[in-house]
């Protein structure tokens, strides 16, 4: 996914049904983290908005805050040190 695509995609707001359940996304936390990050992004479609037990999740970052690619990171590295 280009970064001209996911800022298209941080402007678009799916319907309910359009979005991604996440607890379907599984991701191999024995690949590198940019791999997992990859994995991630290829299922999850939308990572500015998908879906939580039938709850719409929208996500935002301020500017100055972390990188959406900073942040994806962060959480596949924490899911490889838990399982």
């Amino acid at each position: 996914m280009t970064k001209e695509q996911l800022q298209t995609l941080q402007h678009t707001l799916p319907s309910l049904e359009e979005r991604v359940d996440i607890s379907s996304v599984k991701v191999d936390t024995d690949l590198p983290a940019l791999q997992r990050a990859e994995q991630y992004l290829a299922q999850i479609k939308n990572p500015y908005a998908f879906r939580s037990a039938g709850i719409a999740v929208d996500i935002e970052f301020c500017e100055n805050g972390k990188s959406l690619e900073q942040v994806v990171q962060s959480y596949l590295t924490a899911q490889k040190r838990i399982t």
